[in-house]
């Protein structure tokens, strides 16, 4: 999911949207290998810290209920109100951890590496507040998603491999042909993976999704005319958004389940070559422009500088000069004074640190 600005990231009990609004301003979810998530692994840490009670689980892997129900999403195009923000200190010996862990959108799922001592690297995975060590760990690999069944994914450090964890065993994702590298985006619940590959394309990687289940059956996704797709989210029936680039231009585009796709409305006043940068729910964000992916409508946002992050509300979190605010139904809004650096997806927990440096947790609404 996009750092320092806020990042859309689910509360525990709640469904959350990763993004952490530094990033987010300063590139949006533009990954060209697979995602280094510091950042993420703070909020992750949270998570950790207030919803885990570490119960590990040795020896061979318990097998987890895997959910791959898509989340109720709202159905009003009209956002509630984000409601007053109470604080109270988050767990700094976490925070100050800095591992190297992803989070599913719903803060309920989270997975890190572990080398303890001279074993072997294994995998950690936290469910609801269980701990699952996996074996088996394919060399080299760094994990980059995760979603609410626990499947994850991530890719060899030379990102010309890539793997995913389903259904209690690693599977190796299978390169389309003539592809040399791999970075990852995006999974949602149905396990569905989204990503980009070097097909040696002048213009560069072309978008490609791995069906849930199906690793070995890659897909790129089509660009009209000889373009280059790239995809930035993909929800949970397998609608992808992103962008259609060639000849010097960035379309935002919507892709159906079917492969069929279409551009998104552009407001005449925001020009040519935007971008999407963010997916929660039925909304999609860019510079300055917000887009619900089942009505198609367009809508301009000012006063936020250009990267932002949103919420499955549709209300947009973002930054004005050094503020952080959020734009709801057309208004914006101040936000908790402080660095707030995370954004659940549902916006009612928002992670940052304070004038002293010390890490807080805003419950709003």
């Amino acid at each position: 999911m996009t750092e320092n600005l806020l990042s859309p990231l689910r509360d525990v009990d709640i469904r959350p949207t990763r993004v952490d609004l530094g990033k987010a301003v300063r590139v949006g979810r533009r990954r060209r290998r697979v995602r280094q998530v510091a950042i993420a692994g703070l909020a992750a840490a949270v998570v950790l810290a207030t919803a885990v009670a570490v119960n590990a689980v040795t020896g061979q892997p318990r097998s987890m209920p895997a959910d791959r129900t898509p989340v109720p999403l709202p159905t009003s195009t009209i956002a509630p109100p984000l409601g007053d923000c109470t604080s109270a200190p988050a767990d700094a010996p976490y925070l100050s951890r800095d591992p190297w862990v992803v989070l599913d959108d719903t803060w309920r799922v989270a997975v890190h590496l572990d080398a303890p001592g001279t074993a072997p690297v294994e995998a950690v995975r936290y469910v609801d507040g269980r701990v699952e060590r996996i074996p088996g760990v394919p060399s080299r690999l760094q994990v980059a998603l995760v979603n609410r069944a626990g499947d994850f994914a991530g890719i060899h450090s030379k990102v010309e491999r890539g793997w995913v964890y389903r259904d209690g065993r690693f599977t190796e994702l299978k390169l389309p042909g003539g592809a040399t590298h791999l970075s990852l985006t995006d999974i949602n619940e149905a396990g569905d993976i989204l990503g980009s590959v070097d097909t040696g394309n002048a213009g560069g990687y072309e978008g490609v999704v791995w069906p849930g289940g199906h690793p070995d059956r890659p897909r790129l996704i089509k660009a009209p005319d000889g373009k280059l797709a790239r995809g930035a989210g993909i929800a949970w029936d397998g609608s992808v958004v992103g962008m259609v680039i060639g000849q010097g231009t960035s379309t935002p585009y919507l892709w159906h389940p079917d492969g069929t796709g279409e551009p998104l409305p552009v407001p005449a006043e925001l020009g040519q070559n935007l971008e999407v940068s963010n997916l929660t729910g039925d909304w999609a964000v860019g510079p300055h422009v917000r887009w619900n992916i089942r009505t198609r409508h367009a809508d301009v946002i000012n006063d936020i500088d250009t990267w932002s992050v949103v919420d499955m509300y549709g209300r947009v979190f973002g930054t004005a000069g050094k503020d952080a605010v959020v734009w709801i139904n057309g208004t914006i809004e101040p936000l908790p004074a402080g660095d707030v650096k995370f954004v659940r997806n549902d916006g009612r927990q928002l992670l940052g640190q304070n004038s002293s440096g010390t890490w807080i947790r805003w419950s709003c609404g």
